[in-house]
């Protein structure tokens, strides 16, 4: 169906003449007589009809004016093609996402026209504009850089060479607990924008950073309960939990810069099964100023800038039975 174009103009012969009429009696009073057998009547009425084929033409846009803006748009028309063809062709074109300009241009981009070219599998991506978080000082990945945009993306687990059979997703999870991009991944990106960016913007195409996070916490077994099974089935949990890749509350990954909160360790803890309850739960990231408090200071969580991920240590963990001894 080809594209409805748009009307630039639909005054008619009778919308013409009638305008010049109803000015007449404003510019020249004195002109009275408006039949079509006046001189002056005739000479409008002339004037209107070749106005009136002025707008036809106007509104009419021919074939080779179509193929230059074809040519303009980068979709030429080639030999055997129609015209409509070729235009629709063009207009579909038109409405795929290739300009990175957009922080949600960038991260499409990557899940969708990425994999097209042949990419690299790529599991996770944020784009962080006004941020160079490819810079060494963590003073300058936290200053604004108007002119640059980064890009964060996590990559897939990939099973080591020679393993058979398949190891599964937590196999995985074991193997490679912080799965991050190769240099090649990142330089084959950053190619891959090098066309699509805006000409001043700095890319930086930058692996996410983890911060070690040591969880801490006493666990009340059930009376029927093994302890070292419920210690083992805790840690295994927070390590689900805090995976980059299964993890988070939604189990699509744990977001880039999503705080760890203390609450939710104690309500992952105490959905275990054989865990009568958890007390005593602290976090202790790499450095005390990602500490959260509230009103009152007392520890809530630890924050994690927007690039980072929680590298989860649940070595603090310790289990007691029901007669009071201590696992762990």
């Amino acid at each position: 169906m080809p594209i409805p174009l748009p009307s630039l103009d639909d005054r008619t012969f009778a919308d013409l003449t009638g305008e010049a009429r109803a000015l007449i009696p404003v510019l020249l009073p004195e002109w009275t007589d408006h039949n079509p057998s006046d001189p002056g009547i005739v000479l409008v009425e002339l004037f209107a009809w070749l106005t009136e084929m002025l707008i036809y033409q106007a509104d009419q846009v021919p074939d080779a004016h179509v193929e230059k803006f074809l040519a303009l748009l980068g979709a030429p028309r080639h030999p055997g093609v129609s015209l409509e063809d070729a235009t629709r062709a063009a207009v579909l074109t038109q409405r795929e996402r290739y300009r990175a300009v957009t922080p949600d241009d960038y991260e499409e981009l990557v899940r969708t026209a990425w994999p097209a070219e042949g990419g690299a599998s790529v599991a996770r991506v944020r784009c962080v504009p006004r941020r160079d978080l490819a810079a060494a000082d963590a003073v300058a990945r936290a200053a604004p850089a108007p002119a640059a945009v980064s890009v964060v993306v996590l990559p897939l687990r990939a099973a080591p060479e020679g393993t058979d059979p398949a190891p599964t997703d937590a196999e995985l999870a074991v193997l490679d607990p912080r799965p991050t991009p190769t240099a090649a991944l990142l330089a084959e990106l950053a190619a891959f924008f090098a066309p699509r960016r805006l000409l001043t913007t700095r890319l930086r195409v930058v692996g996410p950073r983890y911060v070690p996070v040591r969880i801490a916490a006493d666990i009340v077994a059930r009376e029927d309960a093994v302890p070292d099974s419920v210690l083992a089935a805790t840690r295994a949990a927070l390590t689900a939990f805090f995976d980059p890749l299964r993890g988070g509350p939604d189990g699509a990954g744990w977001p880039f810069g999503r705080p760890v909160w203390t609450t939710e360790v104690y309500a992952v803890l105490a959905a275990v099964p054989l865990v009568a309850w958890v007390e005593q739960v602290t976090l202790t990231p790499d450095a005390p100023a990602r500490v959260l408090t509230d009103d009152a200071g007392a520890p809530t969580g630890v924050a994690l800038d927007v690039d980072e991920l929680p590298a989860a240590a649940p070595d603090g963990l310790a289990c007691w039975d029901a007669d009071g001894k201590r696992f762990g």
